[in-house]
C-alpha cells in the first residue's frame, strides 16, 4: 500500500493511466459511474433552512438566512445571495493546500448563484397582501442569504455545493410573523409567500462533471482525477419544478474549466459529455433534492 501511495505521488499520470486502461478508476468505480450521494435536511435548527450534502469524500452544509429589504421603484422581486467557504477542513487530499484559491473559489459561488437565481421564482419573494398583484413602486420583499460551507473536498466542488444550496433552499419555510425577524407585523401570515411558507421553484437544477483525460471521459471525478485533466466540463440539468415527473430533463447551463491546460473541446466531445451524464446518475442527483420539496415535487 505504501509503494502504491508513493508511486501515485511520484508518477501520477502513470498510476491513473495503470487502472483507465482497464475501464477502471482508482476508487473502483467504471468511468461512467458516479458517487453515491447523500441529502441530510434541515441539521440546523436555528436555520429556517439548511442541508448537508456528501457526494463520495466531498461534504458541504448550507445553511439559509432571511432577511427584509426595501424594493426600489421598479422592483418587484426579492433577491438571493450565495456565499462558500472553502476553509482548512476543505482542502485536498494531495497536497494539504486550501482546497481552491478564492479566486476560483468566489467564481464556484457565483456560478451556483446564477443557477439558482435562474431556478427559484424570485418574484413570489415580494411581500404583499392577499389578492395584491406585484406590482414595481416600493414595497418589501425577502432577501435570502445562502452560505454554503465545504467540510470535505474530493472533487465536484460546484456540483455538491449547488446540490447542498438547492436541497438548503427546499427545506425552507417563512415566519408567519414578520416580527421574528424584528419587523413590524404585516398581517396573520406576515406577507409571506402563498401556499404552505415554502420557496417556490422554477426548475430543481443538479450538476454532473465530466473530466477529459487523454480522450476518456471520467464521469463525476475525484480531486485527483480533476487535476490530471485535460478539461473538465459541468453540465447542469433540470426538471420543472411544477412536472408531474417522467418528462427528460433539460440542459439549462454548460461549463467548460481546465486547470491551466490546453484543452481542445469540440462539438463531438460536448455530446459525448452530454450522452455520458445524462443516465442514472444524474437521474438520482435530480432524484434527491426535489424530493425535499413542499407537496412531493
Amino acid at each position: 500500500m505504501q509503494e502504491a501511495e508513493a508511486f501515485k505521488r511520484l508518477y501520477p499520470e502513470e498510476y491513473l493511466d495503470r487502472f483507465l486502461v482497464k475501464d477502471i478508476r482508482p476508487d473502483g468505480r467504471g468511468l461512467r459511474s458516479t458517487r453515491e450521494i447523500s441529502v441530510h435536511a434541515s441539521p440546523l435548527s436555528s436555520a429556517p433552512g439548511s442541508a448537508v450534502v456528501r457526494m463520495g469524500n466531498t461534504t458541504v452544509i448550507t445553511s439559509v438566512e432571511l432577511g427584509l429589504f426595501d424594493l426600489g421603484e421598479e422592483s418587484v422581486a426579492g433577491r438571493l445571495e450565495h456565499e462558500l467557504d472553502v476553509g482548512p477542513l476543505g482542502t485536498t487530499h494531495n497536497n494539504g493546500s486550501i482546497a481552491r484559491n478564492r479566486q476560483q473559489t468566489s467564481a464556484v459561488s457565483g456560478r451556483v448563484r446564477q443557477i439558482l437565481c435562474r431556478s427559484i421564482d424570485l418574484g413570489s419573494l415580494k411581500l404583499s397582501e392577499p389578492g395584491e398583484e406585484a406590482s414595481p413602486g416600493g414595497g418589501k420583499a425577502w432577501a435570502l442569504h445562502v452560505k454554503s460551507v465545504c467540510l470535505s473536498l474530493d472533487g465536484c466542488l460546484f456540483d455538491a455545493t449547488l446540490a447542498s444550496a438547492v436541497a438548503a433552499l427546499a427545506t425552507l419555510r417563512f415566519p408567519r410573523r414578520l416580527e421574528q425577524l424584528g419587523e413590524d407585523a404585516a398581517g396573520e401570515d406576515g406577507g409571506r409567500p402563498e401556499g404552505d411558507g415554502a420557496l417556490r421553484f422554477l426548475w430543481v437544477p443538479a450538476c454532473t462533471a465530466v473530466a477529459l483525460h487523454k480522450g476518456r471521459l471520467l464521469v463525476d471525478p475525484t480531486d485527483f482525477e480533476e487535476s490530471l485533466a485535460s478539461a473538465v466540463v459541468a453540465v447542469v440539468w433540470g426538471r420543472r419544478a411544477d412536472s408531474p415527473g417522467g418528462e427528460e430533463p433539460e440542459v439549462l447551463a454548460l461549463e467548460l474549466g481546465s486547470e491551466g491546460q490546453r484543452a481542445s473541446v469540440d462539438a463531438q466531445l460536448v455530446r459525448r459529455c452530454l450522452g455520458v451524464c445524462g443516465g442514472r446518475g444524474t437521474s438520482q442527483r435530480l432524484g434527491g433534492p426535489p424530493r425535499l420539496l413542499p407537496g412531493g415535487r
